[in-house]
Formats: C-alpha cells, sequence, structure tokens
C-alpha cells in the first residue's frame, strides 16, 4: 500500500515549476488492487504485531481543475495514514520526512526494485513483496544514517512475500533504474512513476524534466498502511517471482 508522480523529458520544451497545493485522495480498492494482508511490527509508532495492507496504493491527485490517478507504494513504515493534509511533491531522495530521510543511494536502490519488479499487473503476492521491500530499505536507511534506534526498526512477522529475494537480486542488477518521485506530507508518504495517466481524458502535464531542468511541485494527501484489525489467514507459500517487463 504506498506511489510516484512523474517526470517526463520534453524535447525543447521550457518548464514551469508549479507550487500548487494538490489534494490527494486514496481510491484504492483493497478488493481489486494487487495487495496482501501482512502482520508486521512498528515500534515507532507503538503498535507491534499489527495487520496491514501491503500492495499498490491508487491514488486520486487534483489540482485545480484537473485530476489524475496514479500507482504507488509506501515509503513510510515510521506515521499512520492522513487525509486532508497539504503534500509536496520532491525527488525520491528527498523523502520521506523524518525519521527516515533517504539518501541518493537508497533512493537509487528503491529505482532499481521498481524497475525489477513493479508493473500495474502484478500479481497481488508480488506487489505485496515489493512494497515490503520499500519500507525495509527505508527502515535499514534510517537506522544506518539517520539515528533510528534497532528497537525502533520496521519488521515483518513470518512470510515476507519475497521481499528478501527482491532485494538480494540488487546485487547483480545492472539496468536502467526507474524514473520515481515522492509525494510527503504530514501523513505517510508515498512512491510513484513518472508519466500519470489523466482521469476522465484531462490533459494533464505533470512535473517534466528537461536536460537541465527537474520539475518539483505540489502537496498531496494520501492513505498508506492502514491497521486492518481482523485476524487474516497468510499465504506461506513461495510463489515464483518474475521481472516485470
Amino acid at each position: 500500500m504506498f506511489t510516484i508522480l512523474g517526470w517526463t523529458v520534453a524535447a525543447c520544451l521550457a518548464v514551469t515549476v508549479r507550487a500548487d497545493i494538490v489534494t490527494v485522495d486514496n481510491v484504492t480498492d483493497w478488493n481489486t488492487t494487487p495487495m496482501e494482508i501482512v502482520n508486521v511490527n512498528l515500534p515507532y509508532m507503538g503498535a507491534d504485531g499489527v495487520n496491514v495492507y501491503s500492495g499498490i496504493n491508487t491514488l486520486l491527485i487534483t489540482d485545480g481543475a484537473e485530476s489524475y490517478t496514479v500507482n504507488s507504494f509506501c515509503i513510510d513504515p515510521f506515521h499512520w495514514d492522513g487525509i486532508s493534509y497539504p503534500y509536496q511533491i520532491v525527488p525520491l531522495d528527498s523523502a520521506p520526512k523524518p525519521p527516515a530521510p533517504l539518501n541518493a543511494a537508497t533512493a537509487t536502490q528503491i529505482e532499481d526494485l521498481w524497475a525489477l519488479y513493479y508493473s500495474p499487473g502484478m500479481s497481488s503476492p508480488n506487489a505485496a513483496g515489493l512494497q515490503i521491500a520499500i519500507w525495509e530499505l527505508v527502515s535499514s536507511n534510517a537506522v544506518a544514517n539517520d539515528g533510528l534506534p534497532n528497537s525502533d526498526a520496521f519488521s515483518v512477522n513470518g512470510y515476507d512475500y519475497g521481499a528478501s529475494d527482491d532485494l538480494a537480486s540488487l546485487t547483480a542488477y545492472t539496468g536502467p533504474a526507474a524514473n520515481l518521485l515522492a509525494v510527503t506530507g504530514p501523513g505517510q508518504d508515498f512512491v510513484f512513476a513518472a508519466t500519470p495517466v489523466p482521469d476522465g481524458g484531462t490533459t494533464f502535464l505533470m512535473l517534466a524534466l528537461t536536460a537541465g531542468a527537474l520539475v518539483v511541485a505540489r502537496p498531496a494527501l494520501i492513505k498508506c498502511a492502514a491497521p486492518k484489525t481482523a485476524l487474516v489467514r497468510v499465504n506461506r507459500r513461495s510463489p515464483r517471482r518474475r521481472q516485470a517487463g
């Protein structure tokens, strides 16, 4: 459960940075989106052994009269979801907020994971594994570089849906990284890929990246790892993982 607005390369296009406040709603249909419910420890928030959604979030971002949706993953296992908060769209290595801001190296690892395993039609176990791998990278980075105590680190209880295998594959990956951005604010932060699809046929030019211009824009609102109180049976079978093609 946790996405990104994209950058577009536009030849000979002058990019105007827009700092509008945007509205972001989590419109995920948890009955149909690729996800699993996993049991995790969130000691920073005083919640151990809590069941959360782990998979693809659908975010609706509205800027004035224009709106678009993006698929996203949460990059913030240290805050509960927050709605109606102002958010800002930033480069991935400028998010999430404390206690777990990323550095360039960890941001690149997340971009590599996305390039390796994300696809809109990925299976629920694969989406859950990718989300867990992202959470683990963010948490490990916070312990190693941001002074987060080990006792406050994110962890999974039981089966990790292949997240450890995903992370191990990074050492051999030499392909291109995905082009990602983050949305950050008072609630949970998300990462998502460039080139979102406008809703209702609306033509909306997203953040653009030209030869010398990086577009950083707007705020957002989001919902991510909402705890689920009911006990859920976890599929213990280890699915074969495939690279997204």
